[in-house]
């Protein structure tokens, strides 16, 4: 509440306050950690809330993932991950390989090392801070609306998803059906680069940045396979959506991927305290081990924080005793329904997600065959109405995807009244600019 206005927070504060605002037991966690151990030198040793969340992370996470480095967001993660994977190869014998493929449309972070693995993000102005680290292969990624070789359905019968009023689409067909045939592109430009100078490959599994693209079944499998093939460490980037966020745990479980490094942040500890980690599986980690060279020289001087970490600890705990992963999946599909449920709307195109990670794409021009404006505005005038409504949220690139993502403790009234607010927001914008 603001001045006597309450809102909804449909993004849950920049997709980190899975558990909500205001929760007086992790702020009380957080008190009682200060008081006992506000802070020590984490270059040098380790308190107990870093060792026992360590511990909780390799029990949690896919596959043999298991040693853990603390970081204090997310950025700084990816940074982490890209070390770990750079000097892994160098430690196994292959020391040529530098390069790090990322696919496009891609965003993990805002350090330079993370800014090199960039794939054209929209949001990341490269020019500005060139040259960047010459590490960055970028590689299509599964978005049918835009790939080239998916075979295009029927253009949807309704005005409101005419595909040539988004800014999205560009290719005017309707969204295609995946062929999954971007993977053999994946595979010659690794074979063009040489997968011997190749290190690692890091995604982002359901494409926020590119207005949440979910991937059809099988081709995170096979790209993991194609990584394993090539000797390419698979690092899966789950800081937005890991700690229940899609319904799952991990988002890795939906396709029962295992990734070679994880990273992780905004739900670790629901934004309470600032931390981030990269989880290290053993096959990786056993390289470091007991090697002359295996010194992993990186750190921060937050990161492994002991109040961060218990924080991150009774969170955790939160969220099994909550059920808030199961809520997820159940708000995650009603919320999803009833958005499709508005494809009555001259505005509607899609509404698209999974779990409580949903875009919802509109249009951007008052008639099929007029012009559109810069979907930029479009977003902004569609996010200023749910605003005055009382809805926070965020838009997606190009601008008119509206991007939904609630704290994972919302009802099931609550999700009715996001869906009820959006459905109010599109008949005002429809109103006034369609």
């Amino acid at each position: 509440m603001l001045d006597g206005n309450r809102y909804l927070d449909g993004v849950s504060a920049l997709e980190a306050a899975i558990a909500g605002h205001r929760r007086k037991d992790l702020a009380q966690v957080a008190y009682d950690q200060m008081v006992a151990l506000e802070f020590l030198d984490v270059f040098r040793y380790a308190s107990p809330p870093a060792v026992t969340l360590a511990a909780k992370l390799a029990e949690i996470t896919p596959g043999d993932l298991s040693r853990v480095h603390f970081t204090p967001g997310g950025s700084e993660s990816v940074e982490t991950a890209i070390k770990v994977a750079k000097q892994y190869q160098k430690l196994v014998g292959e020391p040529r390989r530098f390069k790090v493929i990322t696919r496009e449309g891609a965003y993990h972070g805002c350090t330079f090392g993370a800014m090199a693995v960039d794939g054209d993000y929209f949001g990341t102005e490269l020019e500005l801070y060139g040259p960047l680290l010459p590490i960055r292969v970028v590689v299509p990624a599964p978005d049918s609306r835009r790939c080239t070789h998916c075979v295009p359905d029927p253009a949807p019968k309704s005005a409101g998803s005419s595909t040539n009023r988004s800014g999205l689409r560009d290719r005017g067909t309707g969204e295609g059906r995946c062929t999954m045939a971007c993977l053999d592109d994946v595979e010659r430009i690794v074979l063009e680069e040489g997968p011997s100078t190749i290190a690692a490959m890091v995604i982002d599994l359901c494409g926020t940045a590119s207005a949440v693209s979910i991937p059809p079944d099988g081709y995170l499998q096979r790209l993991q396979a194609l990584c394993r093939r090539y000797g390419i460490l698979f690092v899966v980037d789950e800081i937005i959506t890991g700690f229940g966020r899609t319904g799952r745990l991990f988002a890795s479980e939906h396709w029962a991927i295992e990734p070679d490094i994880m990273t992780v942040s905004k739900g670790l500890s629901s934004g309470y305290m600032p931390i981030g980690a990269a989880v290290v599986s053993e096959r990786i980690a056993q390289a470091f081990i007991g090697h002359p060279d295996g010194q992993l020289s990186h750190g921060q001087t937050y990161g492994a924080h002991p109040v961060a970490c218990a924080v991150a600890l009774a969170n955790i705990d939160l969220i099994a005793r909550e059920g808030l992963v199961s809520n997820a999946g159940e708000r995650g599909r009603q919320l999803l329904s009833g958005l499709r449920g508005l494809n009555g709307h001259r505005a509607y195109v899609e509404a698209r997600g999974l779990g409580l990670l949903i875009g919802l794409e509109f249009a951007t021009s008052p008639k099929p065959d007029s012009p559109a404006f810069d979907p930029k505005r479009a977003g902004y005038l569609l996010r200023s109405i749910c605003r005055d409504l009382g809805l926070i949220t965020l838009t997606l690139h190009p601008g008119n995807v509206l991007f939904i993502a609630p704290p994972l403790v919302i009802s099931r009234d609550e999700t009715d009244q996001l869906v009820d607010m959006i459905d109010r927001a599109l008949v005002l914008y429809e109103e006034r600019y369609l």
